[in-house]
């Protein structure tokens, strides 16, 4: 048999009173009795105190019939009502993102500026473009790509797709003439872009005569003739085209320039010696100049490279 009133509230005399539910927690059914009961709070507090807590119990038929006889109105009965309806209520969670469509090997790649051809130590012309899709053909954007070159020299190590899932590889060619490989890793995936380096503008002249190197001087026999080989190099080294080809001397008596031309090695001065005496050999080629001086003398001069 349900319990009278007067028992209920003899049962909660020697309870402790926890106008906020037991540690902030939600109000039981003796504080709500002993709230009612009491003077403690207004109605409309303690309707308040209901909201802000909630019921830690279903209240019956019997539970409400309870309530009102010790003084519940409308507005508690109300409150207590929400803390029902609030408990049957399954919780919100937020929904669950789709899970997003593996990188597609197939569909992300080089996209631009493959093959191209810059000189050693420049930019391509059209920049370098690496694509990255999933299977879905949806470009994958703030995804990180690990970049490696062979023959050239990147900005970065490693960037990040923009939205439109791509990324502009800052790469230079170089230093040396021929191929330079790019690769980019982005997970499992990795690709690989080929450029080429040419000779860059030539940064100086090398002159030979047979097998020795021309400095700054060099010895010719009387009545003798000799042939100079003209080349060029870029800042790097690499043997860069000869254009533009001159030769003129000092004095014509001492020694002639009788031919200026060249082949597929590079640039070919001829001189004849004349008389015994020195005098200046100046070559131009590809804008760079070098000067040598030029001593016609029946003995090889010591320290100076004689040219046959």
């Amino acid at each position: 048999m349900r319990a009278p009133i007067g028992l209920l509230l003899l049962m909660i005399a020697a309870s402790p009173v926890h106008p906020q539910g037991p540690g902030g927690e939600r109000l039981r059914k003796t504080d709500l009795v002993r709230l009612l009961s009491g003077l403690t709070l207004a109605p409309d507090e303690l309707a308040a105190l209901i909201r802000r807590s909630c019921l830690s119990f279903t209240p019956s038929g019997r539970d409400r019939a309870d309530f009102v006889a010790l003084g519940a109105d409308s507005g508690v009965l109300r409150e207590i009502d929400g803390c029902v309806r609030r408990a049957a209520m399954p919780p919100v969670t937020a929904p669950r993102p789709a899970p997003r469509p593996p990188l597609s090997g197939v569909r992300s790649g080089f996209v631009l500026g493959v093959g191209q051809h810059a000189a050693a130590g420049a930019h391509p012309p059209v920049p370098l473009l690496f694509e990255l899709r999933d299977t879905a053909g949806v470009p994958v954007s703030g995804h990180e790509v690990a970049l490696s070159a062979t023959n050239g020299r990147l900005g970065a190590p490693r960037v990040v797709t923009d939205s439109s899932g791509r990324v502009h590889v800052d790469v230079t060619l170089g230093p040396r003439v021929g191929p330079v490989e790019v690769r980019a890793q982005a997970g499992t995936i990795e690709r690989q872009a080929t450029l080429y380096a040419e000779p860059g503008p030539a940064a100086k002249l090398t002159l030979r005569c047979g097998e020795g190197r021309v400095e700054d001087r060099i010895s010719l026999a009387p009545g003798g003739a000799a042939v100079l080989r003209v080349t060029a190099q870029d800042t790097f080294g690499n043997e860069a085209p000869v254009t533009g080809l001159q030769a003129a001397t000092g004095d014509r008596g001492v020694v002639r320039v009788t031919f200026v031309g060249g082949d597929t090695a590079g640039g070919l001065v001829r001189v004849a010696p004349g008389d015994e005496g020195s005098t200046s050999l100046v070559i131009v080629a590809s804008r760079q100049r070098e000067d040598v001086s030029v001593t016609v003398a029946r003995a090889p001069l010591a320290g100076v490279t004689h040219c046959p």
